[in-house]
């Protein structure tokens, strides 16, 4: 009489051999498992850029290559032509730019006015915030750096109202957000 240890043998096709592996060895397994997802998420560099979706933006193209540094997110979307803009501070909505607050911040420029009073209120706050955080982390410091992020179409005296008040509100080390360009 056969055992079932040959019945088995005989359906697999293979004779059973004393040296081989006969099961995953499943701490190697996510050794590798570790050593694959640490490798993926080093290549995957985590941009201080996010540019907002959904919202009417259409960033400028640059062929410098410089990465973006962390920095609070000023970001101007596209207003005009039955669309409303937004001014946003870390994605947190300031100003909206509908037609009548345009033409005040339009009205201001003109008389020499480039101060968004809005914006200052919530980028002095955003200072202070990250002054306290400093305070007790000493890893952490600020350095009044912005990233602006500007729908291409957006007016210049727009843009110039904003990076006055951003610098009034401390934050004077100011950078214009542009995608790269594809050759």
């Amino acid at each position: 009489m056969k055992s079932w240890r040959s019945k088995i043998k005989k359906r697999r096709g293979k004779a059973f051999h004393p040296g081989t592996i006969r099961e995953l060895n499943l701490v190697a397994m996510m050794d590798m498992l570790t050593v694959v997802v640490v490798f993926l998420l080093k290549s995957y560099t985590v941009s201080a850029m996010s540019i907002p979706v959904g919202e009417q933006i259409s960033i400028p193209t640059s062929a410098n290559i410089v990465n973006p540094t962390e920095a609070v997110k000023l970001t101007v979307t596209k207003a005009g032509a039955g669309v409303d803009g937004i001014i946003a501070v870390d994605e947190e909505k300031v100003l909206t730019l509908d037609k009548a607050m345009m033409e005040k911040l339009e009205g201001q420029v003109r008389a020499r006015q480039f101060l968004i009073p809005e914006l200052q209120r919530v980028l002095v706050s955003r200072a202070d915030g990250i002054k306290e955080i400093a305070k007790l982390n000493p890893q952490v410091k600020f350095e009044g750096q912005i990233l602006v992020i500007a729908d291409k179409d957006t007016p210049y005296w727009l843009v110039s109202e904003v990076l006055f008040t951003a610098a009034e509100a401390q934050f004077d080390q100011y950078r214009l957000v542009a995608t790269r360009k594809n050759d």
